[in-house]
C-alpha cells in the first residue's frame, strides 16, 4: 500500500518545500489541500481515514502548514479531534516551518552555550512565529527570554504576555528601534538571536567588536546581509568578533531539515501527534 501524506495548508498555496522533504522522507505521495479553515478539517480527516480503512491508516498521514501559526493549530486540533480507533493517523504540525526551524535553532544554541538554565536571552523579531516558538523553549529550559520588536515597547510587551499565557511561561517584552538600542540590549544578554525579515541586519560587525562580555549570537536568515554583522549562514560556532561566537543560518538549517525529515518518517512507523515540542526533542539529538 502506497504512503499517502495528506497537506492541509492555510495558504493559497502548499509549500514546494515541505512537499519535497515529505517525498525524500519516504511518502510516496503528498496531496495538498489549500486555503483550508478549521471548520473543514473533520470532513477531510474523515474522508482521509474512512477511504483507507484501518490498516490504510498507518499508511497515511496528516501535515498542517502554512503562514497563519494559530489556524493551523486550530486545524491540527480539530483533525486529531476527528479521529478515533480503529481510524487513526500521525498528524504533524509545522505552520510556515516555525516549529522546527526555532527547534534546531534553540538546540544549536543550547549545545553552543552548554545548557541555558539561568542565561539570558535576546530575540530580535521575536514576535514571528519562529522567534516565539523559540523563547517558549528557551523559558521552558529555565533561561530569561524576551521578545524583542522594532516598534515601541507596549507592543513587545503586549505579545510577551500573550505568548506567556498561551504557554504557561514567562516571557518578557522589550523594544529596540535601532542598532545602538538593540546593542544595549545585548550587553546584558548570554544569547542574541535574530528572527527578523530576511535581509535585515540587526547589528553591524562593528558594533559587536564593542560588546565587553561573551555573547552567542544566531541568525534564521540566510538572505543577505546577515542578521549580525560578519556572521557567515556556514558558520557554526565560529568567533566572528573579540567577544561573539556565531550560528549561521545554514548551521542551523542542517537540524531544521533533520528534524522535519525525522518526524515525517516517525509517522510512518508509529500513530503519533507532533509539534514544536517534539521538534526540539528530536533537534536536540541532531545539534
Amino acid at each position: 500500500m502506497r504512503n499517502h501524506l495528506f497537506f492541509f495548508s492555510t495558504d493559497a498555496h502548499a509549500s514546494p518545500f515541505d512537499i519535497n522533504i515529505a517525498l525524500d522522507a519516504g511518502f510516496d505521495v503528498v496531496i495538498p489541500y489549500s486555503s483550508v479553515k478549521p471548520e473543514d478539517a473533520e470532513a477531510l480527516t474523515h474522508d482521509i481515514i474512512f477511504s483507507r480503512g484501518p490498516k490504510g491508516t498507518k499508511h497515511s498521514g496528516i501535515f498542517v502548514g502554512g503562514a497563519n501559526v494559530d489556524m493551523a493549530e486550530r486545524i491540527a486540533g480539530t483533525a486529531a479531534r476527528s479521529i478515533f480507533e480503529p481510524f487513526t493517523v500521525s498528524i504533524f504540525s509545522d505552520p510556515k516551518g516555525a516549529y522546527t526551524t526555532a527547534a534546531a535553532l534553540v538546540a544549536k544554541v543550547k549545545k553552543a552555550a552548554c545548557g541555558l538554565s539561568g542565561k539570558k536571552a535576546v530575540i530580535f523579531g521575536g514576535t514571528g512565529p519562529v522567534g516565539s516558538v523559540a523563547a517558549v523553549l528557551l523559558a521552558r529550559e529555565g533561561a530569561r527570554a524576551a521578545i524583542v520588536t522594532s516598534r515601541d515597547a507596549a507592543s513587545g510587551q503586549a505579545a510577551a504576555a500573550e505568548i506567556s499565557r498561551k504557554h504557561g511561561v514567562a516571557i518578557h517584552g522589550a523594544a529596540a528601534g535601532d542598532p545602538n538600542a538593540r546593542l544595549e540590549l545585548m550587553r546584558g544578554a548570554d544569547i542574541a538571536i535574530a528572527t527578523v525579515k530576511a535581509g535585515v541586519q540587526v547589528v553591524s560587525k562593528e558594533l559587536l567588536e564593542t560588546l565587553e562580555r561573551p555573547v552567542i549570537v544566531a541568525d534564521v536568515n540566510a538572505v543577505p546581509p546577515s542578521g549580525f554583522g560578519g556572521l557567515d549562514p556556514h558558520d557554526d560556532g565560529k568567533q566572528i568578533a573579540p567577544n561573539v561566537t556565531g550560528i549561521g543560518a545554514l548551521a542551523i538549517g542542517v537540524v531544521k531539515y533533520k528534524t522535519q525529515v525525522e518526524l515525517y518518517k516517525s509517522m510512518l512507523k508509529k500513530k503519533s501527534r507532533s509539534g514544536f515540542e517534539a521538534a526540539y526533542e528530536l533537534a536536540q539529538s541532531l545539534a
